[in-house]
């Protein structure tokens, strides 16, 4: 598996981005400089900054001073001018070590920056009079009715709160002004740290990378351009800053909501960001062929000795040079290079192939995203193989992308393996004949067919279902089910389908087993349900009451056996997530005698802790009243220690009686 984090060691081919970001940090005569590193989350950005930032350090022929600094870190904990200012100057300090007056000078730039830090704080709290002042505000809001000695006690507790409140936030003494030439004010300060620069002999720049921009609330991100503004701007200092373009913009708008644009020009944010970057570089979504590169470089770095990647690695690198857009590793190239190919690359190679250019566009050429994908799908092999249950990773990876990306459908292929009974997913076997264009209405096919009860996942035949026909001189034709022609009928399904392996022959139960996390809980109650009777139970679980009542109207003229289906289905969705269906089944049980047996049950079945209680007092008035089980049920939710259940319960009651 890989950590999520950024790395030293270039598999994407960013080498090329970061050449471009160390030409313009190197040219002195763009100094003073900050440079945005524009791209999505996880689009590589802090890799990119790494790079640069050690290529700048091991530099032969200039020395450079790193600052690599996240302003996220500090938020709610100090200052971030004042810490950017300390990370900054504790950077030169060891750059002027030995030198007895530039570490002084450096002191005493410290010593401003802390005191800059105190009046930032006092001013952004307001005051620590806020805290005190409030205590009056919450004794006015006790309720004075009640005991007397009570309200005393909470109104010392408050008191005694705010005053522990006010400590605690009160700004430590400053040190004592023994220094007869402190630093005065921001304008002393940038003089004095431009000057200190010039007299570090050999330094060529300060480089500064700043990183989680885009993690940090709206006043950090101003505060951190501020800085880097107002305070550090001097000559020989450069800026990097890795965010995300929109939501920097976005944290600007906030942090200025009186200043945001009239809709036909662009925003108080993006103009800002204009004004503070002189030069951006956009780090792009990978292409295709580049997802495929990183995949198989990713594999490779499992399976082979380090000292094959690394030569593997180089030769990559260097084809970027010439084809940045072309796959530039696969089986072949380790051929070329005399490295042995273990057997699990090999076929790892082969899956990742098959599954790569959908993967590019499902994580739209996000290397983090397409690193997750990876590391869970590792996760759930390993997990499943402590259990001595092999999972083979091109299925698992097919599956997978079908979940990541299609969450409905990836569910509808659940309940169809579990409506199955068995091994096999008529279902999914249709529509992968159907996605090859093998299968039409009445023109002979060569597959198995799908028997009318397995292609519903019921016993009972719907309308929409013919047999397989069959003749002496055809092979037989499989006649798709409707759902599953409209399953399969987009394209995104279509191409999912044909990706290899196919999957008709495949138990893909234990597949399910490792990815129960994205299937709804309710998915098995309602699995063994025709289209009609999941519709039914949709329109009896509808969100408002209108849809919900017509639901039951309508449950109440279906046919017999879809009704039984349906309450039970109805049933067990209530053991699943009670919130959902608790309302729906009372005013089921209200309308539909017939129900009344199962669905009592399951009230009966349900904690009094997975009680609604809130949608207690009405819905309950909807039960027999004069039925034992209800009398039952109700003193079971009086009598379970919840005092809401228990008021709930007795104002149903009292609505009952008085005929409501």
């Amino acid at each position: 598996m890989w950590p999520d984090n950024e790395t030293d060691v270039d598999l994407l081919g960013f080498d090329i981005l970061a050449d471009g970001l160390l030409v313009a940090l190197t040219e002195p005569r763009l100094l003073p400089l900050t440079v945005g590193v524009l791209g999505d989350w996880g689009s590589g950005k802090s890799s990119l900054m790494g790079l640069a930032c050690a290529e700048l350090a091991a530099d032969p022929d200039a020395r450079y001073a790193c600052v690599q600094f996240s302003p996220w870190q500090y938020e709610d904990y100090e200052d971030v001018k004042a810490a950017l200012m300390a990370a900054v100057l504790t950077e030169l300090g060891t750059q002027a070590a030995g030198d007895a007056e530039q570490e002084a000078e450096i002191g005493k730039l410290k010593a401003f920056g802390q005191r800059f830090a105190r009046r930032g704080r006092r001013v952004a709290r307001g005051g620590v009079a806020l805290v005190p002042a409030a205590v009056p505000v919450i004794a006015h809001a006790i309720d004075h009715s009640a005991d007397p000695g009570v309200v005393k006690l909470i109104q010392q507790g408050t008191q005694a709160a705010a005053g522990d409140v006010a400590g605690r936030l009160a700004d430590p003494a400053p040190p004592p002004e023994d220094d007869d030439d402190p630093v005065t004010d921001v304008t002393e300060f940038r003089s004095r740290f431009a000057r200190l620069l010039k007299s570090l002999d050999g330094l060529a720049a300060v480089v500064v990378f700043i990183d989680d921009l885009d993690r940090c609330l709206p006043e950090t991100v101003v505060d951190t351009f501020e800085a880097i503004r107002l305070v550090l701007g001097a000559p020989r200092t450069a800026f990097v800053v890795a965010a995300n373009q929109t939501i920097v913009e976005s944290a600007v708008d906030a942090r200025y909501p009186g200043l945001r644009g009239d809709g036909r020009s662009a925003g108080i944010g993006a103009q800002y960001l204009e004004k503070m970057l002189q030069l951006k570089i956009v780090v792009p979504a990978l292409a295709v062929p580049e997802v495929v590169t990183y995949v198989n470089l990713l594999l490779a770095e499992l399976h082979l000795p380090a000292e094959d990647f690394t030569r593997l690695r180089e030769h990559v690198s260097a084809q970027r040079v010439t084809d940045s857009l072309g796959v530039a590793f696969d089986l072949g190239t380790m051929t070329d290079l005399g490295i042995t190919v273990p057997s699990g690359l090999s076929a790892d190679l082969a899956w990742a192939a098959a599954i790569a250019p959908v993967l590019a566009r499902g994580s739209r050429g996000n290397p983090r995203q397409v690193k997750r994908f990876l590391n869970t799908l590792q996760l759930r092999r390993r997990a499943a193989a402590r259990k001595h249950v092999e999972l083979q990773p091109a299925v698992l990876g097919k599956l997978m992308l079908l979940e990541e990306e299609h969450s409905e459908d990836f569910q509808q292929l659940f309940d169809w393996q579990v409506a199955s009974g068995g091994p096999s997913c008529p279902q999914l076997a249709a529509a992968e004949v159907l996605a090859r264009g093998d299968q039409a209405e009445g023109t002979p096919a060569p597959a198995v067919p799908v028997p009318d009860e397995q292609s519903a996942g019921s016993k009972s035949p719907g309308p929409a279902r013919s047999r397989a026909r069959r003749s002496d001189s055809a092979p037989p034709v499989v006649v798709v089910d409707e759902e599953v022609r409209s399953w399969a009928q987009p394209d995104r399904l279509k191409e999912w389908l044909l990706l290899p392996p196919a999957l008709k022959d495949i138990d893909l139960r234990p597949y399910f087993t490792y990815s129960r996390g994205q299937l709804t809980l309710d998915a098995v109650a309602v699995s063994q349900l025709t289209g009609i009777q999941r519709k039914l139970l949709v329109g009896v679980l509808g969100s408002t009451d209108a849809v919900r009542r017509a639901g039951i109207r309508g449950l109440a003229e279906a046919d017999p056996r879809d009704q039984g289906k349906v309450i039970e289905a109805l049933a067990s969705t209530l053991l699943a997530t009670p919130e959902d269906a608790f309302v729906a089944v009372c005013e089921t049980i209200g309308q539909l005698p017939g129900s009344h047996e199962v669905l009592l049950r399951a009230l009966r079945r349900l904690p009094p802790a997975a009680v609604p209680a809130g949608q207690v007092a009405v819905s309950a008035r909807r039960l027999p009243a004069g039925d034992p089980r209800t009398v039952a049920l109700l003193d079971s939710w009086a009598n379970s220690g919840r005092a809401d259940l228990a008021s709930m319960v007795t104002l149903a009651r009292r609505a009952v009686a008085q005929g409501g």
